[in-house]
């Protein structure tokens, strides 16, 4: 099993992975547990939405600073 990366509060960005995701930059509001693979999930969201989305690690990357 996978240990979570990104910490509540960080911003992130899709990966090259993720082409469902808007390319847009989102807050990580929550971790979740890990899938029964052992990815960890996250729940995020973007200021430009209403919406939370739940993702997959390999979704998502650090954004720049």
């Amino acid at each position: 099993m996978k240990e979570h990366l990104f910490k509540v509060g960080q911003a992130v960005q899709p990966s090259a992975a993720a082409h469902h995701l808007p390319r847009a930059i989102f807050t990580v509001l929550r971790q979740l547990p890990s899938t029964a693979g052992g990815m960890p999930l996250y729940c995020i969201k973007s200021q430009a939405e209403m919406i939370e989305r739940v993702v997959e690690q390999r979704e998502i990357q650090a954004a720049p600073r």
